[in-house]
């Protein structure tokens, strides 16, 4: 499992897998990116053209993996502000041993209480900005600057996934 090979540390482990699980499509992305460069340079026989073809292949693996990651990063995210309710505040002689709502993640830590509160709301919010309002805009700007290209053969061949 993901705790096991991140070992012990003074961060919560639901913290630290929440954490990998966000950096892993970082890492992949940026292992895509090399082997895009080695293979173009490998490939290169003229520097002007090659560079273009660099330039082309990474945007459009880059995007493509955006696409892919997209979900895994999304269900992450909004695994920070997953909380359900325990028992219900009873009377005498009945006693609620843990009263209150619990993040999904690690059911021994309070919803927006500690450690969770600091993590859903500095990791959390910033997250779901980029995902809701950050990529989507992105996309309709790179679209809207390339929209008399959209139905070009080369245009559809380097985007057109």
């Amino acid at each position: 499992t993901v705790e096991c090979l991140m070992g012990a540390s003074s961060v919560p482990a639901a913290i630290r897998k929440t954490l990998f699980y966000l950096c892993s499509p970082v890492a992949v992305l940026l292992l895509l990116l090399l082997l895009e460069v080695a293979l173009a340079c490998g490939q290169a026989r003229n520097q002007a053209r090659a560079y273009g073809s660099i330039k082309d292949r990474m945007l459009g693996s880059a995007m493509v993996a955006t696409f892919l990651f997209i979900p895994s990063v999304a269900r992450t995210t909004l695994s920070l502000f997953a909380c359900v309710p325990l028992d219900k505040a009873t009377s005498e002689p009945n006693c609620a041993a843990a009263v209150g709502r619990y993040w999904v993640l690690d059911m021994g830590q309070q919803c927006f209480e500690g450690y969770h509160a600091a993590w859903a709301f500095a990791l959390g919010i910033p997250m779901l900005f980029v995902l809701a309002v950050a990529l989507p805009l992105g996309m309709s700007l790179f679209l809207w600057h390339n929209r008399h290209q959209l139905t070009m053969p080369r245009f559809s061949r380097h985007y057109g996934f």
